[in-house]
């Protein structure tokens, strides 16, 4: 009797063997996850990497990232794209709608005006990858104060597209990166 496999065993086995860890590095990940938002459809959003780093604080209500230091404004990205795109702004009335673009052409008018925003939170996409960052501003116009938001959607090859929404500003309900941060260090089962 041999014991000496096959060599097609041995090939399937070098094969196999580093998906089956992966598959298994994945699962422990998965079991033993703290900083997670399940999405409801199938996708769960893991920070677990981002929190140990120690730099980052993960809203596990919201799904939101917050570096423990402001991020930088990416001006040089903002002044090579040249362009912003008005975002929808599902939450406002027509109305609202309406004058909130009306607001953000005013004030993006000014020149330098981005030079003024600051960062806000960052979000993690369906892989658990950084993939967009968002800057607030609030300004007036017409005797008005706006809450201006600019995300920067970071693409696969590392360009950033910028978009800009408009709401009412409410210093109440409002919430800028110190809201956001004390709100995400409340927000998941372990301290963080």
């Amino acid at each position: 009797m041999s014991f000496y496999r096959s060599k097609g065993f041995w090939i399937a086995f070098s094969i196999f063997s580093p998906l089956l860890l992966i598959a298994a590095n994945y699962g422990f990940k998965v079991m033993t996850s703290v900083y997670k938002t399940d999405l409801g459809n199938g996708v769960v959003i893991y920070a677990d990497d981002y929190v140990k780093t120690g730099r980052w604080v993960f809203d596990c209500q919201y799904s939101r990232l917050i570096s423990r230091e402001p991020l930088p404004v990416p001006i040089a990205e903002l002044e090579r794209t040249g362009k912003l795109i008005i975002g929808k702004m599902y939450e406002l009335n027509e109305t609202d709608k309406g004058l909130a673009k009306n607001a953000i052409r005013a004030i993006t008018a000014i020149p330098n005006w981005y030079k003024s925003l600051h960062y806000r939170y960052s979000f993690l996409g369906e892989s658990s990858d950084l993939n967009s960052h968002t800057f607030d501003l609030v300004a007036s116009q017409n005797g008005r104060k706006w809450a201006l938001e600019v995300w920067q959607e970071i693409g696969s090859d590392g360009e950033s597209s910028f978009e800009i929404t408009a709401e009412p500003y409410d210093l109440e309900t409002y919430v800028d990166y110190a809201k956001a941060l004390q709100a995400a260090a409340k927000s998941c089962p372990a301290p963080q």
